[in-house]
């Protein structure tokens, strides 16, 4: 199958500060993009992501944004209690960042899109004006999506009526007012816990690992209320998740000597399943709770009149932690975007994560729905990993490239995106002319 889309992500402050222009010439150029989309609602953090300084950004050597604000001019019909915030950067302020470059790609006849990126609110706002709609973990306290840093501890909870009204809000603005052929989104879902280590690991799919998800989110009194609505016994789910919350943490004497019995058993997941109905049956009431928000989004992008595509962008290695079933959830989506940077590494066994995590992918899509293989084009990524992770990722049965991202991406890697696909191409010649060919 040939790769149809090859996309490019871009942040306000790149078009602010190298000019649109000249981006789409270096990324149609170098890496034959033939798609574009803007970061449109962003969260906080330092940029370019795994470098200290911009390789080619002519006005600044980094920069750290607002926390998720909205680069567009949002329709204030579309919201009711919680609105998107906007930038108060003076070098962007008063300026549809996403409408200037969606009108810039279609003068070169590039698709066009958006994403809604991890976090929706700005964490400090919402602690201080939205409490209420934020996750809770067992014990009460507000759930994040990265809780090394205290103020960023503040995710919105997705069976919160306040909070669907606003995604439906961000879709259904960006669908319908804008030029956009695919509204992409990683947003956190669920708080996924956090592992504490253990006494050893046996990896991401180890029992400690499921066992930290306990610590996460969200029992809240909107899920609370959803919960019993469909039948959930609350009061054994509160009483059991705590329990194995505090063996994860620590906490108490009788749960510590719990632990140190299992760190040093050949206990599994299985057995973790097995013995604990109510967090089992908590595990698949997130679940629901997630396919109900992506039919949500579909339905909000469908609300524009217009075909709309929703990409969905994978954003963590063990998505089943946060509440994600891919082969449930991947009903509603069009396309995926399989977010992996193992090329990073710059290592074969980088490539060959990669590879996994896109079979991984394409065993849930269906053969008319899009699978997007993210390349990362930033430091560590060599001229080889990208080009192998091109043949990897059409190994997997890929439609299309994703690269992540323009801004800490080199002349070098670019050039290895265009590099990789002339190596596929030739690769698909041969093996054409050798079926072509007479059999002796």
């Amino acid at each position: 199958m040939p790769l149809t889309e090859i996309a490019a992500s871009l942040y306000p402050w790149d078009l602010a500060d190298e000019g649109i222009e000249h981006i789409l010439d270096v990324l149609t150029s170098r890496a034959e993009v033939n798609s574009a989309y803007l970061v449109g609602l962003m969260h906080k953090e330092k940029r370019p992501l795994h470098a200290r300084h911009y390789p080619h950004n002519p006005v600044r050597r980094y920069y750290v944004p607002e926390d998720s604000r909205a680069y567009w001019a949002p329709d204030p019909s579309k919201y009711k209690r919680i609105k998107p915030l906007t930038t108060e950067r003076d070098f962007l302020i008063g300026r549809d960042w996403l409408d200037e470059l969606t009108t810039a790609s279609r003068r070169r006849g590039l698709r066009t899109g958006c994403e809604i990126s991890h976090t929706i609110i700005d964490a400090q706002y919402a602690r201080e004006n939205l409490s209420d709609v934020l996750q809770r973990d067992v014990y009460g306290n507000i759930v994040g999506a990265f809780e090394a840093v205290e103020a960023q501890r503040a995710l919105p909870c997705l069976n919160h009526p306040d909070v669907q009204d606003y995604l439906y809000g961000l879709f259904a603005d960006v669908a319908t007012n804008h030029d956009v052929d695919y509204v992409q989104t990683c947003l956190v879902l669920f708080g996924a816990g956090r592992d504490d280590g253990g006494t050893h690991s046996f990896g991401p799919d180890s029992w400690q690992q499921l066992l930290a998800v306990a610590t996460g989110g969200c029992f809240c009194d909107a899920c609370k209320a959803k919960a019993t609505e469909e039948g959930l016994d609350w009061d054994a789910v509160i009483r059991e998740i705590t329990h194995l919350a505090n063996l994860s943490r620590r906490i108490g004497l009788e749960e510590l000597h719990e632990r140190q019995l299992l760190d040093e058993s050949n206990y599994t997941e299985s057995a973790l399943l097995v013995e604990n109905e109510a967090f089992t049956a908590w595990l698949q009431f997130r679940k629901r709770s997630v396919n109900r928000l992506f039919a949500l989004v579909r339905e909000a992008l469908a609300s524009s009149g217009r075909q709309v595509e929703f990409r969905y962008n994978t954003y963590m290695a063990s998505p089943e932690r946060a509440g994600l079933d891919f082969a449930s959830a991947f009903t509603h989506v069009d396309s995926v975007r399989e977010s992996d940077y193992s090329d990073q590494l710059g290592t074969a066994e980088g490539v060959a994560t990669k590879r996994a995590k896109l079979m991984k992918c394409r065993r849930a899509l269906r053969e008319d729905q899009q699978l997007i293989a993210a390349l990362g084009v930033r430091p560590n990524a060599t001229t080889q990993t990208l080009t192998d992770s091109v043949k990897a990722a059409v190994d997997a049965g890929a439609d299309g490239l994703s690269l992540g991202h323009y801004d800490g991406a080199t002349m070098e890697r670019l050039d290895a995106i265009r590099l990789g696909m002339r190596r596929w191409e030739a690769q698909q010649r041969d093996w054409q002319a050798l079926s072509e060919s007479p059999v002796e």
